[in-house]
């Protein structure tokens, strides 16, 4: 609002060199502007009182549509992601959760492959890895031309679906029960891994005398049966 626009009774002003004229009512306030050869204009109609600004009327309205462009500009800002041709599942599921978030905030997203070495002579590892992400997306995005391997990096260009709507957002009690469900997962895999690395290492060793033991026993058991056979033989001589 401006000048004789504006219905608040008194208003608190601001002249054109930011100074702080104080809470004045509205009809003075708008006359001295215009003996400025300026203009009263609302710039916080919510606060109490109301606040105006002494100010060329040109000005403003050119900072207002360079705000307006700006936000614009910015909410259609180019996002990037990368990923190598033998990037795991779960790596890839981050990348495509970062994705969603860009795309519903109005951003196009550019998925970058990069291949190294040997890497280079199988494009169709990158390949799957694009139509894996394209896939997990096709309900909010579309794929914009071709995707295309030029050099090491094979590109993807995702942009979002009309009437997209952006992820609700998150209280900062499920942030920091998140958080925490991650730290866990993530001592849980290490100690996991920890065990797996120790039960790799660990060899059994033979206890010491075991063998020892074992060779006395048997040699006991053939020295019984030998007396056995003999007590048989002498048996059988003496029938006859």
């Amino acid at each position: 609002m401006i000048n004789d626009r504006i219905r608040f009774p008194q208003v608190r002003v601001v002249d054109e060199n930011n100074a702080q004229l104080g809470v004045m009512p509205t009809r003075e306030a708008v006359g001295m502007a215009q003996d400025r050869g300026l203009a009263l204009i609302l710039v916080a109609g919510n606060a109490q009182p109301p606040v105006c600004r002494i100010m060329n009327y040109g000005k403003f309205k050119y900072e207002q549509s360079k705000k307006k462009d700006g936000a614009k500009k910015a909410a259609n800002e180019l996002k990037m992601v990368r990923l190598h041709p033998r990037t795991g599942p779960h790596d890839r599921d981050i990348i495509i959760r970062h994705s969603e978030r860009f795309l519903r905030e109005g951003h196009k997203v550019r998925v970058v492959c990069q291949f190294k070495g040997r890497e280079n002579a199988y494009p169709e590892l990158g390949r799957a890895q694009m139509d894996a992400i394209s896939g997990a997306l096709e309900e909010i995005s579309t794929v914009e031309g071709q995707i295309a391997k030029q050099g090491r990096d094979m590109t993807m260009m995702l942009a979002p679906k009309a009437g997209v709507k952006p992820l609700p957002k998150v209280s900062k009690a499920d942030a920091r029960k998140a958080a925490l469900e991650a730290e866990e997962d993530a001592k849980f895999a290490a100690q996991q891994k920890e065990l797996e690395v120790e039960a790799e290492d660990t060899v059994e060793e033979p206890v010491a005398g075991a063998d020892a033991g074992t060779e006395e026993v048997e040699a006991e058991e053939t020295n019984e049966i030998s007396e056995d056979s003999a007590e048989s033989e002498v048996k059988v001589e003496a029938t006859s």
